[in-house]
């Protein structure tokens, strides 16, 4: 499923809920990163402007940026400390 048509909250939520394994890929202008759900689970963000839950809380802040998402199997090293179900209730969506 192309999720692209949704905004990134209710992207990454969907993704989530369906236990898929997706890379999102994130640009604003000259500003791009990526967010890795592994199996539902928010597991890895990277950006130029940090990784990890800094990467993760950079791209939600780019307002109208333009989002990607396709299936993903080789998902970098886990570096999202801040559990799933506390990332949705930030994004205000549940599990």
């Amino acid at each position: 499923m192309d999720y692209s048509r949704y905004d990134l909250p209710t992207t990454i939520h969907l993704i989530v809920s369906a236990g898929e394994s997706r890379r999102i890929d994130v640009r604003k202008g000259s500003r791009q990163g990526s967010i890795y759900i592994k199996g539902g689970e928010i597991y890895c963000a990277e950006t130029s402007e940090g990784l990890g839950d800094e990467g993760f809380f950079a791209i939600l802040s780019w307002e109208n940026a333009v989002h990607t998402d396709a299936p993903q199997t080789d998902v970098p090293e886990k570096n999202i400390r801040i559990p799933t179900e506390v990332l949705l209730e930030m994004l205000g969506v549940s599990k």
